[in-house]
């Protein structure tokens, strides 16, 4: 049950990995949710079933009309944080380039967490908290995708940015870069790898990256 007094949150891909471990750590801290979904239909009505205190959208965030039609849903909600985790990865051809994928991948990892952010200002409250979720790919490139390695490396830059010009609301901007983390599609032979070389003898989890995610909101 939502008390009258709860915050609210938006996130953004809440279907599964991390975005469903951020879901469900807020919900179970009262806050009421509202999240969105792509492909995940049927995940994203289980996950609001059985957290009960969350809306679901579906929204492609490649589509810009898409996007700002959502926006439009959200008129007269107040947020006291909005976490833009969805995010979309296109392996690539090196030798046979597709700028058609480049441009599908900006409009979702970039363009929307720089959309969401500015059109929902006025419904952030002082004080409040955004959230980008970006990479370590951001940091130190990709063999297999450049268009992800190079928005999340915009992200990590327009979150400096943007926490520079929300600063004067008290608004904190802040950034989280995981690397592998389990549970997100990343079941390959590099991710394997990963886990073999990281000090800790595994990969990172969804949920304690939702756990950063709530003690940076609090």
């Amino acid at each position: 049950m939502t008390s009258l007094n709860s915050k609210v949150a938006l996130v953004t891909g809440i279907s599964k990995g991390i975005g469903k471990a951020i879901a469900e750590q807020l919900a179970g801290e009262g806050f009421k949710l509202y999240g969105t979904f792509n492909m995940g239909k049927a995940e994203a009505e289980a996950l609001k079933g059985k957290l009960g205190n969350l809306e679901i959208f579906q929204v492609d965030f490649s589509d810009r009309k898409n996007t700002l039609k959502f926006v439009d849903s959200l008129q007269g909600i107040k947020f006291d944080a909005i976490i833009n985790n969805a995010g979309v990865y296109k392996p690539e051809s090196f030798e046979d380039f597709d700028f058609a994928a480049w441009d599908a991948t900006f409009e979702v990892n970039l363009n929307t967490p720089l959309l969401l952010s500015l059109k929902l200002k006025d419904h952030l409250s002082d004080g409040g908290t955004i959230v980008n979720i970006s990479s370590t790919d951001g940091f130190t490139g990709s063999f297999n995708s450049m268009a992800y390695a190079a928005s999340k490396a915009g992200l990590i830059s327009l979150t400096k940015s943007l926490a520079n010009l929300y600063g004067p609301r008290a608004i904190r901007v802040v950034g989280i870069a995981p690397g592998w983390i389990n549970g997100t599609g990343m079941n390959t032979e590099a991710s394997f790898e990963a886990a073999q070389l990281a000090p800790l003898g595994r990969n990172g989890r969804p949920e304690e990256i939702a756990q950063l995610v709530s003690f940076l909101i609090s």
